[in-house]
């Protein structure tokens, strides 16, 4: 059984960037075709996101539970990257069986949910536009290498 819902394109990114790398050049980025490593939860209807890794998945968690029982959060949220639903609408689908699990994402960067850096969308944010998913590994402190 593969382990990639696609196989590499022959322009597959040079590396894999980290999430932070993204966020942080999301408008230099727009457009670009990229491989992200990080955590990614279940995806369904108007959630899709990729985290650093699992801690600040909790993290979100916790954000989120005190935003609702207390209207705002002390917490702060970690970094995190929006994933889209795919060209088809399938990327839901194939990543599934990759829920709660590291993962490197293939897709094209788009800042349309981004503002001054933040993200802006109420709905599905879409920081990523995927194509494919892969299983991959927690990222070192340092980044991630090829």
């Amino acid at each position: 059984m593969s382990t990639s819902c696609d196989a590499a394109a022959p322009d597959a990114p040079a590396r894999v960037m980290t999430i932070t790398e993204v966020i942080e050049n999301i408008d230099a980025l727009d457009g670009q075709r990229v491989e992200v490593a990080g955590y990614l939860t279940a995806c369904m209807g108007y959630d899709c996101r990729l985290f650093r890794n699992q801690s600040d998945k909790d993290q979100w968690d916790r954000h989120i539970e005190q935003i609702i029982r207390d209207r705002s959060s002390t917490i702060g949220a970690p970094p995190v990257l929006g994933i889209g639903s795919g060209e088809n609408v399938d990327f839901d689908t194939k990543a599934a069986a990759f829920a709660n699990s590291y993962v490197v994402v293939t897709g094209t960067v788009t800042n349309r949910c981004r503002y001054r850096g933040m993200p802006a969308c109420t709905d599905r944010s879409t920081d990523l536009e995927p194509d494919a998913v892969r299983r991959g590994q927690a990222v070192p402190a340092g980044g991630v290498g090829q």
